[in-house]
């Protein structure tokens, strides 16, 4: 849904590539978590799905705008999490909620399938 009221009832008929990557190795999906709509946002503090908190002090916020893959790792309800990155989104919920954020080279990943930013800045 890009974490926006806009696609809240779009369900895709694929996977992205990354994720057919992930399976076709072995990896078991958890589902999504919530972001900074459209991934515009340095907070996860979204108007339609909510406020990402920060699992250990739920009075902060997670950061964004990947934020709850961040969390969702700090919370240790996952052992990994992927996000995009453009400028920040993976590193600063990492940091915010005390774990590793990557952010790979730009073209590493495919980003077929995902709702980029800035196509040629974004990483998943």
């Amino acid at each position: 849904t890009a974490g926006t009221s806009y696609l809240s009832n779009f369900i895709p008929t694929e996977d992205a590539k990354v994720i057919k990557l992930l399976k076709a190795e072995g990896a078991e999906i958890m589902g999504t978590t919530n972001l900074h709509e459209l991934g515009f946002g340095i907070t996860s503090i979204n108007p339609t799905y909510g406020a990402v908190k920060n699992p250990y002090d739920l009075e902060r916020f997670a950061g964004g705008s990947s934020g709850g893959s961040g969390a969702a790792v700090a919370a240790r309800i996952v052992s990994v999490a992927i996000g995009e990155d453009t400028g920040g989104s993976v590193r600063i919920p990492a940091s915010l909620c005390g774990v590793i954020g990557f952010r790979s080279s730009v073209g590493r990943y495919p980003m077929e399938g995902t709702t980029p930013i800035a196509p040629t800045r974004d990483t998943p």
